[in-house]
């Protein structure tokens, strides 16, 4: 059942009195455990909406990372190290406990959203309630400095080709699906992701051409940036419940993915072995954007943990 968009606690939050910025926040209607929503690097806090819908029992908001939807965008290309986005995820997770009077029950977080998070954590401990990650990026200390650099290069050239815009909506959708297609473990997105991607990811600019909220040079800054949290974790602790969902088909050529599938569980076994308590769950036959392909699974997984 989709649900609606609750638009009286909806809007931007102006967290700059913090150090911080104007953060663009979403919440549905819904009652039950409060779950907040931290979405992965090009994407924005609407792509959440399809996950919600399958999620019975929650109370659920999202927040748009800096530099995406509609929260504020800095220029500065330092402004999208993984530390301010973490120092981000704080203030969210502050701002939504102020307003409902309580701690999340939960934050889920996808990708990069997952690092970032944890990385805050291991410097000042905060009260989140169980921490659900899908997929966070497990770079090792070559995917942290060569593959960043080659990440955000080929982001940047991306951005060249897109320079003209898309010409509607649809066509946003087609454009996602297209450079996303080869980290796919299914046949294509899912049509209500795709569809909401480009409902809150996207808007048309004074000549009618749509153009992506999160420009690719502030995608590619946030790939640039990348760090190696096994290796950033090693002499810290992260005081918190973390349970990691591991994507069963990794990033890369076929022929690499047995090489990427030990070499990225070895890095996530290293993570939660930095956590009060941790734990690895593998997500069987979903790609790294599980919530864009699948997001059945990915509240199916968020259910079972918040059960647990």
């Amino acid at each position: 059942m989709k649900r609606s968009i609750d638009r009286s606690n909806s809007g931007t939050r102006d967290l700059r009195g913090d150090g911080g910025i104007q953060q663009n926040f979403i919440t549905w209607e819904g009652d039950g455990k409060l779950v907040l929503f931290a979405h992965a690097a090009s994407l924005c806090a609407g792509v959440w909406q399809p996950v919600v819908d399958r999620l019975p029992g929650v109370a659920p908001v999202a927040f748009d990372q800096r530099g995406h939807g509609d929260s504020d965008a800095p220029e500065q290309p330092d402004a999208y190290g993984w530390e301010a986005f973490g120092a981000d995820f704080r203030r969210a997770v502050l701002s939504v406990t102020d307003q409902y009077g309580r701690a999340p029950d939960a934050c889920v977080t996808h990708s990069f959203a997952g690092d970032c998070a944890l990385m805050e954590l291991a410097e000042r401990p905060l009260e989140t309630g169980r921490m659900i990650l899908l997929d966070p990026v497990l770079a090792d200390a070559d995917g942290a400095t060569t593959g960043a650099e080659r990440l955000a290069k080929g982001t940047r050239r991306l951005g060249e080709k897109e320079s003209e815009g898309f010409a509607s909506e649809k066509e946003v959708e087609t454009g996602l699906e297209k450079v996303l297609r080869a980290q796919l473990a299914r046949d294509g997105l899912n049509a209500e992701a795709k569809s909401a991607f480009a409902t809150h990811g996207s808007a048309p600019d004074a000549d009618g051409r749509w153009r992506l909220k999160c420009n690719r040079q502030h995608e590619a800054e946030v790939y640039a940036h990348r760090v190696a949290l096994a290796d950033h974790l090693a002499s810290r602790h992260v005081d918190a419940e973390v349970h990691l969902g591991f994507a069963s088909k990794r990033r890369g050529r076929p022929e690499d993915q047995d090489a990427s599938y030990a070499r990225d569980l070895r890095e996530a076994q290293r993570v939660v072995a930095r956590c009060r308590t941790g734990e690895v769950h593998l997500l069987p036959d979903v790609g790294h954007f599980i919530v864009l392909e699948a997001p059945e699974d990915a509240s199916r997984f968020i259910e079972q943990i918040l059960a647990g």
